[in-house]
């Protein structure tokens, strides 16, 4: 972390967390709580992509997509899409001070499966006019998310399938059909991390702070938007 005159950097991963990873929930709103009282008027965030290849912010499998795991557990308890003894369940005993990762992709993905599995159809109108509104961009991150899940999670390079492979249209259009319901997760997730986002920027933008992104852009080999 670098303060600057003006400003802090600091990734939301790396702030205190009982849930493993920093999130977009109370701990960050402590933080903007903090800038604003040491009167910082921006906080400097690395990207906030869904990560790829070692975790890196750098290697991101969308260049318009959030990473998941800064989704709140917390937040999603108040939604009544988790308990609170689901979320603690699912804790592995995380330290507040260190991100494991790994143990992230084991235990965070089933609490995010059975949030999804509770969607009310109020949030589902909400779902909806958020692929509208991300229509440029959603379908084929959510597709691309739902054939690595398919096979394997290896990179698109190396899909076994050379249609699809090469975004074959008659290829997408089938694997939309087959892979729906996966596909339909990942747009859920999607949804609940730009509803939290948002909702944390207009927090901080009434104590007076604004955030500021990494100046330069990476698009990962394996991504979206190089497969698309």
């Amino acid at each position: 972390m670098f303060k600057r005159s003006s400003g802090v950097l600091a990734h939301v991963t790396s702030l205190p967390s009982p849930h493993g990873v920093g999130t977009m929930g109370k701990t960050a709103r402590d933080f903007v709580d903090f800038l604003a009282a040491a009167h910082q008027t921006y906080w400097q965030v690395l990207p906030l992509g869904h990560t790829g290849f070692g975790d890196s912010p750098y290697q991101c499998f969308s260049a318009a997509a959030g990473n998941p795991y800064l989704i709140d557990m917390d937040l999603l308890v108040e939604d009544g899409l988790l308990t609170a003894d689901e979320v603690r369940q699912g804790d592995f005993d995380a330290s507040p001070d260190t991100a494991d990762f790994e143990q992230l992709a084991d235990t965070r993905w089933p609490l995010f499966r059975k949030a999804y599995s509770r969607v009310t159809p109020e949030m589902r109108e909400e779902i909806a006019a958020f692929t509208e509104k991300n229509s440029e961009w959603l379908p084929d991150y959510a597709l691309f998310m739902a054939l690595k899940a398919h096979f394997g999670m290896v990179s698109w390079t190396e899909w076994p399938e050379e249609d699809i492979r090469k975004h074959e249209p008659e290829a997408v259009e089938k694997y939309r059909a087959e892979l729906a319901e996966e596909i339909d997760f990942q747009v859920f997730m999607q949804c609940m991390f730009f509803r939290q986002w948002n909702a944390l920027r207009d927090y901080a933008h009434e104590q007076g702070v604004e955030f500021i992104g990494d100046v330069p852009i990476y698009v990962a080999l394996d991504s979206a938007d190089v497969w698309s």
